[in-house]
C-alpha cells in the first residue's frame, strides 16, 4: 500500500487531510503521524486501509508429502460439497480440508488424526459440520459418532447438521429417518450412513465400529479415560478418522498436550496438526497476531470483538480463548506470570533466624506433605521455600520432627479441619503452634495470592511449589475462596503450607528480647 500521505497513489481523504509534519525531515516519523491524523478525522477509512483478515495458512502444521491437488486431496471435494450445500467454507477452512484429506499413492488417507487448534469463535464447528456431512452422503453406510465433554453441546452440533441437511432439497432427498430419543439420538440416511452423538467419557463409544469419530473441545479432557474409550472405535474401519478441534489449552489438557507433541515432534505420522495460534510472548495488543490466531477475523470474529475481550478477559484467558496460546494456568487463585516473576533461586533462608515460620499440610489422599517455610526479608518481602515434601505419611512423622528441631521456627502452622488434623498430637504440643481455622484460611490463601501480584513475594523457584501453586484453583469460601485442585485431581498441599507460613510470617508478633539492666549502688 501507499503510504496515506502520497499525493499520487494515497487514498483521497490524504489529499483533503494534509500532515502535521509536511515539512518533517524522518519520512518514517512524518507517515505515523500523518497516518494518526487520518485515524482521527476519518476514522472509517482509516479502518477500512488498515483492515487486517485472518491468516490462511496455520502457524504450525505438519507438511505434506507432496504438492496437493485434486488428485492427492480429497479436501476439493469437501469445498464442492460446501458449495452444493449451500455454505461455503471460508478461505483458512478450504485449506484445512485440503490439507486433513491428503491421500496416500494407494488412495488411502494419510491421517488417521487430524488435530485443528484455533481460537473461538473462528468456524471450527462449521468445518467439521461440513466435512461429517460430506462423507454421510459421499461415503455410503459410513458410520459418524459426534463427542463432547456435555452431551448437549454434542446435541447442538447434531441438531446444526440436520439444518443443513433440510435446507438443501438436494441432501434432504436422502435423509431417512431421525432418532430423537434422550441416550439415543441418531440420524439416518438412505444410503446407510448415519450420525450418532454421545458425552465424552470413559464409557463413551465402547461396542462401536465408526468411520469418523468428532471430538470438540479436546482441551477439557484431563485424563485419558475418554480418548482411551472412544479412539478404539475406529480401529477397525477402513480410512477411519478422528477429528479433533479445539483452541489451546493449560497444563491440565494431557490429551491435547501429548497429540501435539506427537505431531510436532514428528514421533506419530499419522497425527495432522494444523494449529492458528500467535507465537509465543507476542504483546497482547498485536493484531498481526491476531490475525494469525483467529483465521476467521474480518468474516465471523471482528476487530471491535477482539478488542472488547482485550479490556476484559485475565491475560491467561485472553491468550488461550483469543490467541490460541497454551497457557500454565487459564485462571488460576494465584497469577502464574506474577509467581514466576517473584522467582530468585539465587537467596535463601538463611541468616533469618528468629524469623522463620513454617507451616505444614496434607494431601487429601494423604499421599503428599509439605512443610513450608517463610521470613520477611528487610526489604518487606517475604521469601517461601519448600523445606521437605514427603509421599507418605508415615515418612512426615519420621522426619519432621527433627527437621523442626534444627530450624526452631518462631511458630508452626497448620490447618486442624484439613487433612492435617492426624498430625494434632504432633504439632500441638510444640511450641508456638498456631491453627489456621475458619476464615483464616482463605485470609491465608488470598494473602498469597494478593502478595504475589504486588510482588511482594519471593520464592526459589522450586518445581514442587510451582507445580503446586499453578494447578491451585479457587473454591468459594464465605464471601473469599481458599485453594483447591480443579476437578479434585492432584495436589496443592505445598501450596497451602506456603501460604501458611507467609501467612504466620507476616501476622505473629516479633520475639521479645530481654533487657539489660543496670543498677547502681
Amino acid at each position: 500500500m501507499a503510504p496515506a500521505s502520497s499525493p499520487r497513489s494515497g487514498p483521497r481523504v490524504a489529499r483533503k487531510a494534509p500532515c502535521r509534519l509536511r515539512d518533517c525531515d524522518e519520512p518514517a516519523v512524518a507517515q505515523r503521524v500523518c497516518d494518526g491524523h487520518l485515524q482521527e478525522r476519518f476514522p472509517a477509512e482509516w479502518a477500512r486501509l488498515h483492515k487486517i483478515t485472518g491468516k490462511v495458512e496455520p502457524r504450525l502444521f505438519t507438511e505434506p508429502l507432496r504438492p496437493l491437488s485434486r488428485k492427492t486431496s480429497r479436501g476439493y471435494e469437501i469445498i464442492d460439497f460446501a458449495e452444493l450445500a449451500g455454505e461455503p467454507l471460508l478461505p483458512w477452512q478450504k485449506h484445512a480440508v485440503i490439507r486433513a484429506m491428503e491421500l496416500l499413492t494407494d488412495g488411502s488417507y494419510r491421517f488417521r488424526v487430524i488435530l485443528i487448534l484455533v481460537a473461538r469463535q473462528n468456524g471450527k464447528s462449521q468445518l467439521k459440520r461440513t466435512v461429517s456431512l460430506w462423507r454421510l452422503y459421499m461415503e455410503p453406510r459410513s458410520f459418524i459418532l459426534g463427542c463432547a465433554q456435555d452431551v448437549s453441546l454434542a446435541r447442538e452440533q447434531w441438531n446444526y447438521a440436520q439444518e443443513t441437511i433440510l435446507a438443501c432439497p438436494d441432501l434432504k432427498n436422502e435423509l431417512a429417518k431421525v432418532r430423537n430419543v434422550n441416550g439415543d439420538e441418531q440420524f439416518m440416511l438412505s444410503n446407510g450412513s448415519r450420525y450418532k452423538i454421545a458425552a465424552s467419557n470413559r464409557k463413551a463409544g465402547r461396542g462401536l465400529s465408526i468411520d469418523e469419530l468428532n471430538i470438540d473441545e479436546l482441551r477439557e479432557q484431563r485424563s485419558w479415560d475418554a480418548w482411551s474409550a472412544l479412539s478404539k472405535t475406529t480401529m477397525a474401519r477402513h480410512n477411519s478418522q478422528i477429528w479433533c478441534m479445539s483452541n489451546a489449552g493449560d497444563d491440565e489438557s494431557v490429551v491435547l498436550n501429548q497429540l501435539r507433541d506427537a505431531a510436532l515432534s514428528g514421533r506419530d505420522p499419522s497425527i495432522c496438526l494444523l494449529e492458528w495460534s500467535a507465537a509465543d510472548g507476542c504483546e497482547l495488543d498485536d493484531e498481526v497476531a491476531w490475525a494469525q490466531a483467529n483465521p476467521g477475523l474480518g468474516h465471523t470474529v471482528s476487530h471491535a470483538a477482539i478488542r472488547s475481550a482485550l479490556g476484559t478477559d485475565p491475560p491467561g484467558v485472553f491468550r488461550t480463548e483469543v490467541l490460541c496460546q497454551k497457557v500454565d494456568q487459564i485462571d488460576g487463585a494465584v497469577d502464574y506470570n506474577a509467581w514466576k516473576a517473584c522467582a530468585d533461586p539465587s537467596g535463601s533462608l538463611e541468616g533469618l533466624k528468629g524469623r522463620v515460620s513454617c507451616a505444614f499440610d496434607i494431601a487429601p489422599d494423604g499421599a503428599h506433605a509439605t512443610l513450608a517455610a517463610a521470613a520477611q526479608l528487610d526489604d518487606g518481602r517475604t521469601r517461601v521455600e519448600v523445606v521437605r515434601a514427603w509421599t507418605s505419611t508415615d515418612q512426615a512423622r519420621d522426619e519432621m520432627p527433627e527437621l523442626l528441631d534444627r530450624i526452631r521456627p518462631v511458630s508452626i502452622a497448620w490447618y486442624p479441619t484439613g487433612p492435617g488434623a492426624a498430625f494434632a498430637p504432633m504439632l500441638r504440643p510444640r511450641a508456638g503452634s498456631l491453627e489456621i481455622t475458619g476464615m483464616k484460611v482463605a485470609e491465608a490463601c488470598q494473602g498469597l495470592a494478593d502478595l504475589v501480584s504486588a510482588r511482594k513475594i519471593v520464592h526459589g523457584a522450586e518445581a514442587l511449589l510451582d507445580a503446586h501453586v499453578s494447578g491451585a484453583q479457587k473454591l468459594p469460601s464465605g464471601d473469599g475462596w481458599r485453594f483447591t485442585r480443579r476437578g479434585g485431581v492432584g495436589h496443592v498441599d505445598a501450596a497451602y503450607a506456603a501460604a501458611g507460613a507467609i501467612y504466620v510470617a507476616l501476622t505473629q508478633e516479633p520475639a521479645k528480647k530481654s533487657r539489660v539492666r543496670f543498677m547502681a549502688y
